[in-house]
């Protein structure tokens, strides 16, 4: 399926280089760092099919264009603790902003992302406000400077399935649990397509306690599904999907689905909406927030896949 993966490129040097000593693998380091956005307009070039560092920030686009002479802007940050820092914003060959960096001492790869995301995703947010546009990221590239180890996270496209619609047709209550569930798998923006594929659990319990307050009107027996998550979550879904799978659902393993919906709901209400109304809700979407939410992205879409699998079923009864 669809979805985003990490590449880390950690290089090796020569015995007695002074750089191997510095390397700690995938994890990175404590030390500098250049944390880089690479930007897209929504839509395009949002995934990718193959995975190539320089190329994929190559082809960084965006809907803001600087006259030719501009080949880079510096935006000047003053941070109470580190300092000045100065972030920079390139050009691509159509004279629109391509990507966004910045330099700073973090401990380890994702303290860098993280620290990186929370410095710079505010600057887009400003631009596209300011002028009114869409803006989004299809990329980001981590540089350890000591070491040369890199880090890129790209969205990679999914592979392609063998056409087959043996379903027939679909009632409009049907059309739109599927509506819901095409948008949990196309959006770029992971806070959407974790509230699409809720809607599509939530709906699928309406319709069930709809049909259930009308067979007990009718004195009829009420017999709907109460699916669970399997004990053994380790082989579930396409293999390719095992691991990131298992982790979602391991804490749900032999749980009902509304149970884990529940969990997964408190654990991501704030992560999402800012609705904890113990915290404030004048808060940016944090790198924390988002890694939440696409933490729980496999489990949501297996299980709201399930629970729509077996109510379309009511389509060919």
């Amino acid at each position: 399926m669809t979805s985003n993966l990490t590449y880390v490129v950690v290089p090796t040097y020569a015995d007695g280089d002074p750089r191997n000593a510095l390397t700690n693998g995938p994890h990175g380091s404590p030390g500098r760092y250049r944390v880089t956005f690479v930007l897209a307009v929504p839509g395009r070039y949002v995934v990718q099919d193959s995975v190539d560092f320089d190329e994929a920030v190559q082809q960084g686009d965006s809907l803001l264009v600087v006259p030719p002479s501009i080949h880079e802007i510096r935006i000047d940050f003053l941070d109470t603790d580190r300092g000045d820092l100065v972030s920079t914003a390139r050009i691509n060959e159509h004279h629109r902003v391509r990507d966004i960096s910045i330099e700073f001492d973090a401990d380890s790869f994702h303290e860098a992302a993280k620290q990186g995301y929370d410095f710079l995703i505010p600057v887009l947010s400003r631009w596209s406000f300011i002028h009114d546009v869409a803006m989004t990221t299809s990329g980001l590239l981590l540089e350890e400077l000591a070491t040369g180890a890199r880090s890129m996270e790209v969205t990679i496209i999914g592979a392609v399935k063998a056409f087959s619609d043996d379903m027939g047709s679909s009632n409009p209550e049907h059309r739109a649990l599927l509506a819901a569930y095409r948008e949990g798998l196309s959006s770029a923006e992971p806070l959407w397509r974790a509230l699409s594929l809720y809607k599509v659990a939530e709906g699928v319990w309406a319709l069930r306690a709809k049909r259930r307050k009308a067979a007990l009107d009718d004195g009829e027996q009420v017999n709907e599904p109460s699916e669970r998550v399997p004990a053994d979550v380790t082989a579930i879904g396409h293999p390719s999907d095992h691991e990131a799978l298992a982790k979602a659902l391991a804490p749900y393993a032999g749980k009902k689905f509304r149970v884990a919906f529940d969990d997964i709901r408190a654990s991501l209400r704030n992560a999402i909406a800012h609705l904890n109304p113990a915290t404030d809700p004048l808060v940016q979407d944090s790198w924390e927030d988002v890694r939440r939410v696409e933490s729980a992205l496999p489990a949501l879409r297996w299980m709201s896949r399930q629970l729509l699998e077996s109510e379309l079923v009511t389509d060919q009864e």
